[in-house]
């Protein structure tokens, strides 16, 4: 009993720790995504600029495409185990509150580079740098 209280602390640390990496402000380097007619479109195309920023418990991002505002979120994140999973409390692009995404991540030097899947399909990409 005594070793699995352990291995629970350690692991509560490491999250902490990991999630520790994730706080300050981050600006979209790069990226890309799989639209609604399954089209692979470069954020580079879309002249798309954004900031997220992050605390130890909660994200926000704010995204324009050219000078034009295009979405913003906010909400919860967890990060563990290469995973960062962001869940919605509000949003302007239509998702239920509660709606997840999770990203395989991680985090070199001060780039922060994300994917998502859906179906074993590779549906998103984000290099992001750190700012602050």
């Amino acid at each position: 009993m005594k070793k699995l209280a352990i291995a629970i602390a350690l692991s509560l640390v490491s999250s902490l720790s990991a999630a520790k990496e994730l706080v300050g402000v981050w600006e979209l380097v790069s990226g890309n995504y799989v639209d609604g007619s399954g089209t692979l479109v470069d954020y580079k195309d879309l002249d798309m600029q954004a900031l997220k920023v992050i605390s130890d418990s909660h994200f926000s991002f704010t995204s324009m495409k050219g000078g034009d505002f295009w979405a913003s979120g906010t909400g919860t994140y967890e990060l563990a185990d290469g995973k960062y999973t962001e869940t919605l409390r509000y949003n302007s692009f239509g998702q239920a509150t509660g709606a997840q995404f999770a990203f395989t991540t991680r985090i070199e030097d001060s780039l922060w580079y994300n994917e998502r899947w859906e179906d074993g399909k590779r549906v998103e990409y984000e290099v992001w740098q750190r700012v602050e």
